[in-house]
């Protein structure tokens, strides 16, 4: 096994975690949301804050050095549109995630223990954190397709 072939195996791995965990959390979302239970509310929203901290932040922090790895050790330039996107985006959804998403878990949970799931500010956090989600999801699937056609090149 080479170096490229390692840093490719744990870049697709790490989009696996990242990509594919936020899908799952928008699937769980909705069947939170449709259950309008504060108490099932309030501790979803206290999980997606755990696991963005906990395990998106480092899926992507991974993500990234494997991505670097992956130009160094292959016939890649940092001027691909793929790789300079991919990068962009990347830093985009990293500093989101980390300085809005997961803490707005954690607000969107005292809202819901305050004033109850159904509370114009509990309402308002939910549907903001959910809408800003499908946008990112939408961008990372526009990332994954351009890395695995290589678009540009």
């Amino acid at each position: 096994m080479t170096w490229y072939e390692l840093f490719l195996w744990l870049h697709v791995l790490m989009v696996v975690v990242w990509v594919g965990g936020a899908i799952m959390i928008q699937a769980f979302a909705l069947r939170v949301i449709a259950a309008k239970d504060a108490g099932r509310m309030a501790g979803f929203a206290r999980d997606v804050e755990f696991i963005g901290m906990r395990l998106f932040t480092p899926a992507s922090l991974l993500l990234l050095l494997t991505g670097i790895g992956l130009v160094l050790n292959g016939d890649w330039d940092w001027g691909e549109p793929f790789v300079s996107i991919g990068l962009l985006v990347w830093l985009l959804s990293f500093l989101t995630g980390i300085l809005y998403l997961g803490p707005e878990g954690g607000r969107i949970a005292k809202a819901i223990e305050a004033s109850g799931p159904t509370s114009p500010e509990a309402q308002r956090r939910i549907g903001n954190i959910l809408r800003y989600s499908r946008i990112e999801i939408g961008l990372l699937l526009v990332v994954i397709f351009m890395m695995v056609v290589k678009l540009g090149t």
